[in-house]
């Protein structure tokens, strides 16, 4: 009964043995993942929250910028599409999360911009590009593309006719509930 009493009350858990300080580094280690997981999800969904004011505020309650017109200016003026990213990473900087039109300028800035810089980077793939953004977009701030935003991917695979990859993005076109461009579809 003694014997059995130990093993229900805990006297024979693995780390009853271990040294205290495993124990603390163990049990520390378990609640920063769930810490860091809570915080995730929670800060995943609420970035950016607006209060009764209308003012936003970030995860961590600092207020942010909802001005992005001067920024969506300079992305319209860039030559070259990486210069456009930095201005996104600018914003950041600057405590102005970027909006849909902000990463719809950026995507048109990909599109129409002959290179990713001044000298062209071998391997450089506007697709791949635009991808990206739409991916930092939905994952990063929660911001959904429209069909504007799939628009940019979907005229840049016509125009170096990868046509393959355009009925995947005419697919994900459908699956977001949008309707592609029709002049594109029928290219």
């Amino acid at each position: 009964k003694r014997q059995y009493q130990r093993r229900v009350h805990g006297d024979s858990l693995p780390w009853r043995h271990c040294e205290s300080q495993d124990v603390k580094t163990m049990i520390g280690s378990r609640l920063s993942r769930f810490a860091l997981r809570t915080v995730g999800i929670r800060g995943h969904a609420a970035s950016v929250r607006a209060n009764d004011s209308g003012k936003k505020y970030d995860l961590f309650g600092y207020e942010v910028s909802t001005n992005t017109a001067p920024y969506i200016e300079k992305i319209q003026k860039t030559q070259h599409y990486d210069d456009a990213g930095e201005i996104i990473v600018q914003m950041n900087l600057d405590n102005t999360p970027p909006d849909l039109a902000t990463y719809n300028a950026l995507l048109e800035r990909i599109l129409n911009c002959k290179s990713k810089q001044a000298a062209p980077v071998p391997g450089e793939n506007k697709f791949c590009a635009m991808m990206d953004v739409l991916e930092e977009m939905d994952h990063r701030y929660n911001i959904k593309p429209n069909a504007e935003s799939w628009g940019y991917v979907l005229k840049d695979l016509v125009a170096t006719g990868d046509f393959r990859l355009g009925w995947s993005i005419i697919a994900a076109f459908k699956s977001f509930g949008l309707e592609p461009p029709a002049d594109l579809v029928a290219a």
